[in-house]
């Protein structure tokens, strides 16, 4: 007698169902990461949740300044909330999840006002972020920058006198151990 005889009839009856769907936890976006034209798509959704926010909270433009979209660090603020509202929200979250909410929502709006009152901006006008030269130099032009070229260049010239001193015993009170030579 085989292990499965007699139940022929039995597993034929037993109907068999798939797991219910349950949607995926969002995942956030890396605003950083993002083409020009996926940036141009992704700060749609984004201006339909700020405004939904805005409008629910009445939120002052000491808050959110009206030119919010164009301060970088107010989009990876605001897109990072609706990203934390999107997953403490979604149904596979317990019922902590909108209290969780609550916290970083007051976090973040002291945080969104702190980063408004160092701005120039007004309700009715907008100025560009004061941006160092070399910060921009190096977001713009990458590693063939010349800033970051000039750093790479300086960085080498302290590697290679920090090595040279370890091998002579200099004054730096540090142990450099060079393992392009052989023992």
């Amino acid at each position: 007698m085989s292990d499965n005889e007699g139940f022929e009839d039995l597993e034929m009856e037993i109907e068999q169902t798939e797991e219910p769907a349950v949607a995926e936890l969002p995942a956030p976006v890396d605003w950083l990461g993002l083409s020009i034209y996926e940036w141009g798509e992704e700060i749609g959704r984004l201006r339909l949740w700020v405004g939904q926010i805005v409008t629910e909270w009445a939120l002052p433009s000491s808050v959110i300044l009206p030119c919010w979209e164009q301060h970088g660090a107010m989009v990876q603020l605001l897109g990072s909330l609706r990203d934390a509202y999107d997953t403490l929200y979604h149904e596979m979250q317990p019922g902590t999840g909108a209290v969780d909410w609550q916290r970083y929502w007051s976090w973040a709006r002291s945080e969104l006002a702190s980063m408004t009152g160092s701005q120039r901006c007004t309700a009715s006008e907008h100025y560009a972020d004061r941006l160092q030269e070399w910060a921009r130099s190096i977001a713009e032009g990458g590693e063939s920058s010349e800033v970051a070229m000039a750093e790479d260049a300086r960085v080498d010239i302290a590697v290679r006198n920090h090595v040279e001193k370890g091998r002579t015993g200099g004054p730096l009170n540090v142990v450099f151990v060079d393992f392009t030579k052989e023992r």
